[in-house]
Order: structure tokens, then C-alpha cells, then sequence
């Protein structure tokens, strides 16, 4: 009897010990709008202030290396990041001083910054200051959309590219009659396969997809939602690896009484999407995976860390 007791001690104790080491919470000094982490010890960083952050020794250990103060005030402080590794940073906001659109960068972990200066008010009617988000597939090659205010639920959405590592920007399409809803995020895994992450509340899609390098773009239906559903939110998937094709996917479903945040994981590159369950927190503000399996969730002023499978 004491034996089997012992034992379904010990069978108890490595489930909790397990569980633990799958999913950890952490309290962080700065309140995060993003957060790329490459292991368990170096990442970056945006705080609700608009500093750029990096760190070598985990997420409690992140030191600024870059203010951002020069920012549109009609945009609500409004900034967006992207990292493609340890060294590498490109941050974009609308300049209030300079009236353009701006990528600042470095390549040597924030000693030192470039600014590349868009004019974007050349490429449509109507292109006030509203938002803009970067991806990068590697540290030269990237994207950049930038989206205006919307204006009788029409918003304009024009996309750039870049393969100078942000010294200059090229004008590709013009997608505001292509993707319905509000994009929250841009995503390229390489050159020829990206996404776009809206919200839409309404319209018929959460997320879209090209495999042309931006030529084309169709929506994304990674699974069927339940009829409870009233509208899903989607984020900006994240990928991976060498050879990026691993990747996660969060979306965001809206009940009348409930909301619920659902994980996909990839390894095609994002052509099949598996159900991974649900995400268990509170309001869902960014996420990164890492090199080592771990997803790194900002909610609110915690950070989750939560092993993939």
C-alpha cells in the first residue's frame, strides 16, 4: 500500500512539475505592445512607451536602446516593429516633424539607427496617417504595409517592399479593394509567401494569403468556426526555423458571452494548419515563437511562455 502510494505520489508530482515546465507566467517591469524572443535568453522588445528593448538575459532583464518620440499625435502613439534576429531592428511610425512615414533601423543590436523616409500622400487620394506594419523574411528582405484612417468604412491599404535591408522602399500594389476589414498585421515566411491579419467584424475573412510574392492575394480559411461564433479577429502568424517552415497561428473568436483565443501550428509553410486548442488569457496584445518549441504571448502586463507541441 505504501508502495503504491509513493507511486501515484511520484506519477502526481511529474504531471504538476510537467505542466509547470510547459507553461510559464512571467511578470514583466514594462508593459509590452511587441515582444520577439529568439531563445529562452535574447529578444526584443516594444513598451507601451515606445521604447525599443533588448535583452541577452530573458524578459526581465530588458534594457532600452532607442526612444521613439517623434510621432504623429493624430496616430495615438502608434508604432510597429519588426526583428529579424539578434542584431536586426526596423520600426516604423508616422513622423509628426517630418510628415512622412518612417523606417528607422540598425544591424547592430540599437548602437546605431538609419531612417528611411516614405512619402506616402504620392500613392493615393486619400492617405492620411493611420497605420503601418513590417515584416521581414530575413535582415534585407521585407515588406511593409501601410493602411490610412478609415473614411466611410473604406480604408486604404498600399504595400511596399524592400531588398536593402530598409535603405529603400519600393511601391508593389495597391490592396484596398483586395482585403476586407482592418489589417492588424503582416507576416512573409520568404519572399513568395505572406499573410495579412485583419479584423473585420462582419466581412468573411480573418486572414489572407499569396504565393506569388505579393501579386495575388486570396483569402485563408485555416478551419470552420461554430455557429456561436459572431466574428473572428485574426493576428499575424509567426514562423521559424531555418527554413521558416514552421509556424504558429492565433485567432481570436468572438461569442455574444465569451471570447476564445485558438492556437494553429504549421511545418508546410503554412499550407495545412493544425488545431493546437486554446491560448488561456486574458487580452491577447502579441505573440513570437522561438527557436526552442516556446510561444511568447504578451497578456496585458504578463508574459506567458507556453511550450508548442
Amino acid at each position: 500500500m505504501r508502495k503504491r502510494l509513493i507511486m501515484v505520489y511520484t506519477i502526481v508530482l511529474c504531471v504538476v512539475l510537467t505542466a509547470c515546465h510547459a507553461t510559464k507566467t512571467i511578470q514583466c517591469d514594462d508593459i509590452l505592445k511587441q515582444l520577439v524572443m529568439f531563445n529562452e535568453k535574447s529578444g526584443w522588445a516594444v513598451s507601451a512607451e515606445n521604447e525599443i528593448l533588448i535583452t541577452e538575459n530573458g524578459v526581465q532583464e530588458f534594457r532600452p536602446v532607442h526612444q521613439i518620440t517623434d510621432i504623429n499625435i493624430v496616430t495615438d502613439g502608434f508604432v510597429n516593429a519588426a526583428f529579424p534576429d539578434k542584431q536586426t531592428a526596423y520600426i516604423t511610425y508616422f513622423s509628426q516633424s517630418e510628415e512622412k512615414l518612417i523606417v528607422e533601423h540598425t544591424h547592430n543590436g540599437g548602437e546605431s539607427w538609419k531612417k528611411t523616409l516614405i512619402s506616402y500622400q504620392e500613392y493615393a487620394e486619400v492617405c492620411d496617417a493611420g497605420s503601418a506594419f513590417l515584416s521581414f523574411s530575413d535582415e534585407e528582405k521585407g515588406c511593409l504595409l501601410y493602411c490610412s484612417t478609415p473614411a466611410s468604412g473604406q480604408m486604404t491599404k498600399l504595400l511596399f517592399s524592400t531588398e536593402d535591408g530598409g535603405e529603400h522602399f519600393t511601391f508593389l500594389s495597391d490592396l484596398t479593394n483586395e482585403l476586407s476589414g482592418y489589417p492588424s498585421g503582416v507576416s512573409f515566411a520568404d519572399k513568395e509567401h505572406g499573410w495579412i491579419a485583419v479584423t473585420y467584424h462582419g466581412a468573411e475573412s480573418y486572414l489572407y494569403q499569396t504565393d506569388d510574392g505579393a501579386q495575388t492575394w486570396q483569402s485563408a480559411g485555416v478551419y470552420s468556426k461554430d455557429e456561436t461564433v459572431l466574428y473572428v479577429d485574426g493576428f499575424a502568424p509567426v514562423f521559424y526555423g531555418e527554413n521558416h517552415q514552421k509556424g504558429s497561428l492565433i485567432l481570436k473568436e468572438v461569442e455574444s458571452d465569451n471570447t476564445v483565443y485558438r492556437l494553429f501550428v504549421t511545418d508546410d509553410m503554412g499550407v495545412t494548419w493544425k488545431a493546437q486548442g486554446e491560448v488561456i488569457c486574458d487580452t491577447l496584445t502579441g505573440y513570437s515563437v522561438d527557436s526552442d518549441g516556446y510561444i511568447w504571448i504578451i497578456d496585458g502586463e504578463k508574459i506567458v511562455q507556453h511550450r508548442l507541441p
